[in-house]
């Protein structure tokens, strides 16, 4: 039985994972490397620490990881507002399952003040039991740290969770903390993403509450 929901947050609750591409564009062309290496969506999900160590030597270039990814959260502080908008269906499914009485919780890769911001500007962090960004445990996703986290301060079992992500590194995390996955993957996005999930759907608003939790 069900008795959590963990969302990813960016792609998933909001629409920011295109300020993340468009940042991460910048830096890379910046530094030499062709900004196609996102394509596909590999690195989605993924730690910057992890995303960029790994493009670097990829691509034998010598840079100061650290230094890159304060200049990308930099950029990405220098977003207004109003471009930090919410999926579509995102809201109404959080505010269904609230009313519901089930623990929400947002287990996200991107940094706490960001994540948090985010939350604030879509008016639903108070919604959330749980906020939990990769940066706060071990090992980031594809491992499940952050998932297992989010379950042991929910008090609640991995059994007991669905997680709903929209990357194969967040999904790949979600199986191997032992929960329940929905893959979120819009229209025209890549459908090999959902490969893992017990359940894709394009559009929040057609996710059924049957079906997140396992019951139909």
């Amino acid at each position: 039985m069900i008795r959590a929901v963990i969302f990813d947050m960016d792609g998933v609750l909001s629409d920011t994972e295109r300020l993340h591409v468009r940042t991460e564009k910048v830096q890379l062309r910046r530094l030499g490397i062709d900004p196609n290496v996102l394509a596909g969506g590999a690195f989605m999900g993924m730690p910057d620490r992890e995303f960029y160590t790994t493009v670097f030597r990829e691509h034998g270039v010598v840079a100061d990881v650290e230094a890159v990814i304060a200049e990308k959260w930099k950029l990405m502080s220098e977003c207004p507002d109003d471009e930090i908008v919410a999926m579509p269906g995102a809201l109404t499914l959080v505010e269904r399952l609230h009313r519901r009485g089930l623990p929400l919780a947002v287990a996200s890769s991107s940094p706490r003040p960001f994540i948090e911001r985010v939350l604030r500007c879509l008016d639903v962090l108070d919604r959330f039991a749980v906020v939990m960004s990769g940066d706060e445990v071990a090992r980031g996703k594809p491992e499940p740290d952050v998932f297992l986290a989010v379950a042991q301060t929910l008090g609640v079992e991995s059994e007991e969770c669905v997680v709903i992500e929209d990357s194969k590194n967040g999904i790949t995390a979600a199986r191997r903390a032992g929960m329940r996955c929905v893959a979120l993957v819009p229209a025209g996005g890549d459908h090999t993403v959902s490969a893992g999930a017990d359940l894709f759907v394009n559009d929040l608003h057609r996710l059924t509450d049957d079906a997140l939790l396992g019951e139909q």
